[in-house]
């Protein structure tokens, strides 16, 4: 679950970064004929409007309406009694609360010229949400948009870029602290919470397995409102240190504009050695989508440059157990820069290989 930091600092994020993110949006929006768009989070999925405002939705639900000119609105229907904590943490001044959020978009629009509603991101709202907006706001189109929001965060500024680097050792250390021998795995989960909390990391959800010693742990963890993805294996098993392999062979592979397919080919060339009848996947997820695992985004077929994702490498041996080797990476020109990898090019390095 998120965490209780909220850290709202110029010298991380410039206050002229916050307006230009809401400014693309409005652009966005204009070349949708859209006059007001509405975002929403729940504590499931609070990364657009973290990312457009910095505000932590913890434990309730909101949505932010977004002008094509002007400023934006949170509507809400917490109490006013945590409007000035909201407005000291994020970039918001007009926070509004009321009883449902079709009664708040409508009181939001009234007075405006009839026109357009766009809901960002609409196959991912509550249908009864937005069948309320609608209902209550009949003189107004409500036209379903994409991912005009995440599409934005898919690549990251230069400012978010260097707030990623420095939540790397911290999470590096969780996963050193989280498998060492001999732990329960309650004591390995906990090892996760205790060293990301004490980093500053806004969340971390955590996913682990042990069968004897064969120990798995992944970690998709959120510093401010960027996230970073790594997994490790552990195990006696003499082909672990092919999933080192395959991994080399994917960086040198996954560069900007280049289709993803060519570092899948390249990973699965190295992996040929692993046991018969092992079944093995490589797969790119955005770091805007680390929170969700990927599932509910599409996979582009090329990473643009300056996107931050993670090469996830799975295998799972005939007995049903899985290992995996997953780091998070920059996209350049060249080729992958390694955020949360070892950059060690000896395929003994133990936190490279994951063994």
């Amino acid at each position: 679950m998120k965490r209780g930091l909220v850290v709202l600092d110029p010298a991380e994020i410039a206050e002229s970064e916050w307006a230009d993110r809401i400014a693309t949006v409005q652009q966005r929006l204009k070349a949708e004929g859209v006059d007001v768009g509405i975002v929403y989070n729940d504590v499931s999925r609070g990364d657009d409007i973290g990312y457009l405002t910095n505000l932590v939705i913890y434990w309730n639900e909101g949505v932010l309406a977004i002008p094509a000119e002007g400023e934006a609105t949170l509507l809400t229907k917490l109490s006013k009694r945590v409007f000035s904590w909201m407005q000291r943490t994020s970039m918001l001044e007009d926070l509004r609360s009321g009883p449902s959020f079709g009664k708040l978009v409508a009181s939001y629009v009234a007075g405006r010229p009839a026109g357009t509603i766009g809901v960002i991101d609409a196959a991912l709202w509550p249908a009864a949400v937005v069948a309320e907006i609608e209902a209550a706001v009949p003189d107004w189109t409500v036209k379903p948009l994409g991912s005009l929001v995440r599409d934005v965060r898919a690549q990251p500024s230069e400012a978010e870029v260097a707030l990623l680097r420095a939540g790397v050792a911290a999470l590096r250390a969780a996963l050193a602290d989280a498998t060492v021998a001999g732990l329960s795995m309650r004591e390995r989960l906990a090892a996760v919470d205790r060293v990301t909390r004490h980093a500053g990391f806004a969340d971390a959800l955590v996913r682990g397995a042990e069968d004897g010693g064969h120990v798995t742990m992944e970690v998709a963890g959120e510093y401010r409102h960027g996230w970073l993805l790594a997994g490790r294996t552990f195990g006696d098993e003499p082909w672990l240190p092919l999933l080192a392999d395959a991994q080399r062979a994917a960086f040198v592979e996954v560069r900007a504009g280049a289709a993803f397919s060519a570092a899948e080919a390249a990973a699965t060339i190295a992996l040929q050695a692993l046991p018969e009848g092992s079944v093995t996947s490589i797969r790119w997820i955005n770091q805007a989508d680390f929170a969700t695992g990927g599932e509910l985004q599409p996979v582009a077929d090329a990473p643009a440059a300056g996107e931050v994702g993670a090469v996830v490498i799975e295998v799972i041996d005939v007995a049903g157990v899985r290992s995996v080797l997953t780091d998070t990476v920059l996209v350049t020109a060249e080729g992958a820069d390694p955020l949360t990898a070892a950059r060690s090019t000896d395929s003994s390095d133990q936190e490279n290989n994951g063994i």
